[in-house]
């Protein structure tokens, strides 16, 4: 899961943070997490359901590639929607329609239950990690984990989300590593990036970047637009 093996370092605080703490490390590899038996039966049953006519109502379910299956990608734990709930956020694939295209899903449960359903079409997504409330509202924020690569050259990304009353808040996006070992493997450029945060009302956001392992020390970021559309299912 992408909140233990990348945010192993940030504490579940209110409090808000006086020194940037680190939130993703574009060096690290994901492993995603399985979810549980009961978490899997409610994943292919109302999820998976709700999803199906969710699409089919917006006439984007013909695009899919034939003979998809939707698939959970990644889970994560926290407080997405109530202020110190027990609640899960399940990352899913409901189907891909092209190179690095995708309608894609995240629910959020709790005792078993679907608390919060958000369509959006992305990407190669593979991983969702819960933030310990950046902007002090009480409420977790999610990083959703991507990546590509095309013509020999590999990047990746994440993107911040926020659940509010309502809709989602885009954070921004930011690139986490990227490379051009697709075309020479003995000559490449890799960089990867470890993203910080100062915790607020108005977020700070830092990036220290490792160019071929070599660190330039961290620098203050603003957040790319995020472009993707994200619907909250009522």
């Amino acid at each position: 899961m992408l909140r233990i093996v990348l945010l192993a370092t940030l504490s579940v605080v209110t409090a808000m943070a006086q020194n940037p703490k680190p939130i993703f490390d574009g060096r690290l590899t994901l492993r995603p997490a399985k979810l549980s038996a009961s978490e899997e039966k409610l994943f292919a049953g109302k999820i998976v359901l709700d999803a199906r006519n969710a699409w089919r109502k917006r006439e984007r379910e013909p695009v899919c590639e034939s003979g998809f299956r939707p698939v959970a990608l990644d889970v994560a734990s926290g407080a997405f929607t109530t202020p110190n709930a027990a609640q899960k956020a399940i990352l899913y694939k409901y189907c891909t329609f092209g190179h690095n295209m995708a309608l894609d899903g995240i629910a959020i449960i709790e005792n078993d239950q679907v608390i919060a359903h958000i369509l959006f079409e992305g990407g190669e997504n593979n991983a969702i990690g819960a933030l310990p409330d950046i902007n002090g509202n009480g409420l977790a924020e999610m990083v959703i984990a991507g990546g590509a690569t095309n013509q020999g050259i590999t990047s990746g990304w994440i993107s911040l989300i926020e659940i509010v009353a309502g809709g989602v808040t885009r954070l921004g996006q930011i690139e986490t590593y990227s490379d051009d070992c697709g075309g020479d493997e003995n000559h490449c450029k890799t960089t990867a990036s470890r993203i910080s945060v100062v915790s607020g009302k108005t977020p700070a956001f830092y990036r220290e970047s490792f160019v071929n392992k070599k660190s330039s020390g961290a620098v203050p970021i603003a957040l790319d637009k995020d472009q993707v559309q994200y619907e909250l299912l009522q």
